[in-house]
């Protein structure tokens, strides 16, 4: 294996913890001769020892690189750029950490003019190095390459972009006191992530307190850097400066340079306003980033914002609209908005609207991004695949009633292709009755379930999913109506799965003319204990009792004779039960 035609230069400071990780990324780099090269600036840590006995070159500074803030300067920098009495960004006394000319510094000390300078908070989950070898024999000067820079608690990326701190030292230097850039011209070559791949794990001990400081120092004395502008309105909003973050936002805007930058301050400007509780503004403000650039996520944070005040039809247009909009390559992009965090949202938000199947159709998608999300899993209980449903309807007469029944069928927010209907025809001259037909409909049902209906019924469009979720047992009423004292009502219209028909050998017991059918049935499911009624599970009974007209269909199912000779049949079926 050849000696790599690249160097790795790095400073640290106080990095003894992160450091063994980082290096331990380039094992094979190391392995094959590569040089590492540490500028330690003045840690009271033992990562001078740590470098060396990871084999790193060690040049020790100390505070070479630290810049002092005076009396005067820190109070031209705090008029500047605080307002409304908030805190102030730097004090007298303080001191803060060039980072750019650390970084031309070390630069010097390696073997080679292209060098790679990560963070020592980093780690390379990729680098072949033969192919950036080649990439440098070719003349290439810079490489470009994925950066995660934060993970969630699964080790998920949630904000990754394109990024570089990889290239030949004799064609750029780094500017800026902080949030240090290259400049210069090279000869650029992008990598895919099976080359070069980058990754942050942020030390949380580390002091951070001089980031906003330098950032200050340099908008200050670089009042046309917009780059900084950004961050450092940025930074203020984080710690606390709300009302100061927005004017240096707004002033970030009012440069007009990167217009996806400039997108992004006016989304943080919104999410200033929601801080400050004033919420109007932070709609106008999201809506204002939407109109700069087409990102999902100012119309994410609309979606969650709605979404959290329970306005589930607000939320799914937002989502929606989010979807629509591809990734840009910009390094403030929040990953899960472009993976699994708007289907999140839009499975539980179409649930709550009522929509079961786009509601699973958006888990589907979330669940695929994120394959061991505990939510996601444990939510499957809710999307199992939809039965097959067989509706027996015996009908006789009734032409209006019975298209009713069938439209509202249509209706259901149910995978039509799961929904069987058997219309059952009774005539006036040789009548069947309900219970035998019944009986011939389940016999050629193919349904998992059986539901019983009738040309004076209608279903409500998520009665079927009411249902199911509360007969898992295999047996569950519908909400018919209000329950008579007797309960002689409670069992009018039903669902049952074909395994407890089994159990029980047949629907309705044939023996009987019509009445007392259902009440004999509720008795048997009471026995094996799986009786339900979802009250949820709306079904329209357009009956006599309920201020129909009592017409000829009902006059031959209620025959006075037979409805004595039914109740008597029922009394005695229930004592044999």
């Amino acid at each position: 294996m050849n000696k790599p035609k690249f160097s790795i230069a790095l400073i640290a400071r106080n990095e003894a913890e992160t450091l063994p990780r980082m290096i331990g990324s380039l094992k094979e780099y190391q392995e094959r001769g590569g040089d590492i090269w540490v500028l330690d600036t003045g840690s009271t840590d033992n990562t001078v020892e740590v470098a060396k006995g990871l084999g790193c070159n060690v040049e020790a500074v100390g505070d070479k690189f630290r810049i002092n803030i005076d009396e005067e300067l820190a109070n031209k920098i705090n008029n500047k750029f605080i307002v409304d009495g908030e805190t102030s960004v730097v004090n007298a006394g303080e001191s803060l950490f060039d980072f750019a000319s650390a970084r031309n510094y070390i630069s010097d000390f390696p073997d080679n003019d292209m060098i790679a300078t990560p963070d020592c908070d980093e780690i390379y989950t990729k680098m072949d190095i033969d192919k950036l070898d080649k990439a440098v024999e070719d003349g290439f000067e810079q490489f470009e390459y994925n950066f995660v820079f934060s993970h969630d608690h699964l080790g998920n990326p949630v904000i990754k972009f394109r990024h570089c701190k990889f290239y030949n030292r004799k064609k750029l230097k780094w500017v800026g006191v902080i949030h240090e850039v290259l400049n210069g011209t090279a000869n650029k070559k992008y990598f895919e992530e099976d080359i070069i791949k980058l990754e942050h794990y942020q030390n949380e001990k580390t002091n951070r307190s001089g980031y906003i400081k330098g950032l200050a120092i340099d908008c200050y004395n670089n009042p046309e850097n917009d780059r900084n502008s950004h961050y450092f309105a940025r930074e203020m909003y984080y710690l606390g400066r709300t009302k100061s973050a927005i004017k240096e936002f707004k002033n970030h805007i009012s440069m007009g340079k990167w217009g996806t930058e400039a997108s992004q301050s006016m989304l943080y400007i919104g999410d200033c306003y929601k801080k400050l509780g004033d919420e109007g503004e932070m709609l106008k403000w999201y809506s204002m980033s939407v109109g700069k650039e087409a990102r999902r996520e100012p119309l994410m944070r609309m979606a969650e914002w709605y979404f959290g005040k329970a306005m589930y039809k607000q939320s799914i247009v937002y989502a929606e609209a989010a979807l629509t909009i591809t990734q840009l390559p910009f390094y403030s992009n929040y990953q899960p908005y472009y993976e699994h965090a708007p289907h999140e949202l839009l499975y539980v938000s179409y649930w709550q609207a009522g929509d079961r199947v786009k509601s699973k159709e958006h888990w589907k998608k979330a669940i695929a991004f994120m394959p061991g999300n505990p939510k996601f899993i444990s939510d499957a209980q809710f999307y199992k695949d939809e039965p097959k449903i067989s509706f027996v309807i015996p009908t006789l007469g009734r032409k209006k009633g019975l298209e009713r029944c069938l439209k509202s069928i249509k209706n259901l927010n149910y995978p039509q292709d799961k929904i069987e209907t058997l219309v059952m025809q009774d005539s006036f001259e040789n009548r069947t009755g309900v219970p035998i037909l019944v009986k011939k409909g389940v016999k050629i049902a193919t349904g998992e379930w059986i539901v019983f209906a009738s040309n004076d019924t209608e279903f409500t469009p998520e009665s079927i999913n009411e249902a199911l979720a509360e007969g898992y047992l295999g047996y569950v009423a519908f909400n018919t109506g209000t329950i008579l004292p007797d309960e002689g009502n409670i069992n009018e219209h039903f669902m049952i799965r074909r395994d407890i028909i089994e159990k029980i050998g047949e629907v309705f017991d044939t023996d009987f003319w019509h009445v007392g059918v259902d009440n004999l049935l509720k008795a048997k499911m009471d026995k094996l204990g799986i009786f339900k009624r979802a009250d949820k599970a709306i079904v329209n009974h357009f009956h006599f009792t309920k201020g129909a007209e009592m017409d000829e269909v009902y006059k031959i199912g209620w025959d006075k004779l037979k409805v004595e000779q039914d109740r008597a049949l029922l009394a005695k079926k229930l004592k044999e039960l």
